[in-house]
C-alpha cells in the first residue's frame, strides 16, 4: 500500500473514531443535542480531518480516482457550509452536512476499488460500513442512530485491518 494511501486510512480512522463519538451522543441525548458546544467541538473536529483525508487520497493514485476528487471536494465543501449553519444553531444545516455525506460513499468508491485488489474483507469491511454508516444518518430523524453507529464500527474494523496489515498488502 502506497504511503498516501496508509496515511488517508490512518486519518480515517481517527476521524471515525470521532465521528463514532459523535453518533452515540446523539443517540443518548438526542438530535437538537447537535447544537450543543460537545456536539459543535466533535463536528468541527471531524470537519478539519476531512480536508488532509481528502488530500491524501487525492495524492494516492487511486482506481478512478475523479470519483475522489469531485464527490469528495463537494462533501467537504457543503460539509463545511451544513457546519456553519449549526453552528449557528440553524436545523438547516444538518440537512446540508447529511446531502455532503451522501457524497462520500461515491468518493469512497475509488478507494475501495483500489484497496480490493489487495484484501476483499477488510476493503469491503470499510467501504460497506461507510455506506451503511452514511445511509443510517438520516435514520436518526426516526429514532434509528443505531444503524450509522453499526456502519460507523464496521468501517473502524475494516479500517483497522487495513492500517495493522498495510505493509503485507499488494496493490497492483
Amino acid at each position: 500500500m502506497n504511503s498516501n494511501l496508509f496515511k488517508g486510512n490512518v486519518i480515517s480512522l481517527v476521524a471515525s473514531v470521532f465521528i463514532l463519538a459523535e453518533l452515540i451522543v446523539l443517540l443518548d441525548y438526542g438530535l437538537n443535542y447537535i447544537f450543543s458546544l460537545t456536539s459543535k467541538v466533535l463536528l468541527w473536529i471531524i470537519f478539519i480531518m476531512a480536508i488532509p483525508s481528502l488530500l491524501t487520497y487525492s495524492r494516492s493514485k487511486l482506481r478512478k480516482d475523479y470519483l475522489m476528487r469531485y464527490p469528495g471536494s463537494i462533501a467537504v465543501i457543503l460539509g463545511f457550509i451544513g457546519l456553519i449553519l449549526v453552528t449557528i444553531n440553524l436545523f438547516q444545516g444538518i440537512y446540508i452536512l447529511l446531502i455532503g455525506y451522501a457524497f462520500e460513499p461515491i468518493a469512497g468508491i475509488s478507494i475501495f476499488l483500489t484497496l480490493n485488489a489487495a484484501n476483499k474483507l477488510y476493503s469491503a469491511l470499510f467501504f460497506y460500513g461507510a455506506v451503511t454508516f452514511t445511509l443510517g444518518l438520516p435514520l436518526y430523524l426516526y429514532d434509528l442512530g443505531i444503524i450509522a453507529i453499526i456502519g460507523d464500527i464496521v468501517k473502524i474494523i475494516g479500517l483497522s485491518l487495513l492500517v495493522s496489515f498495510h505493509n503485507k498488502l499488494k496493490i497492483n
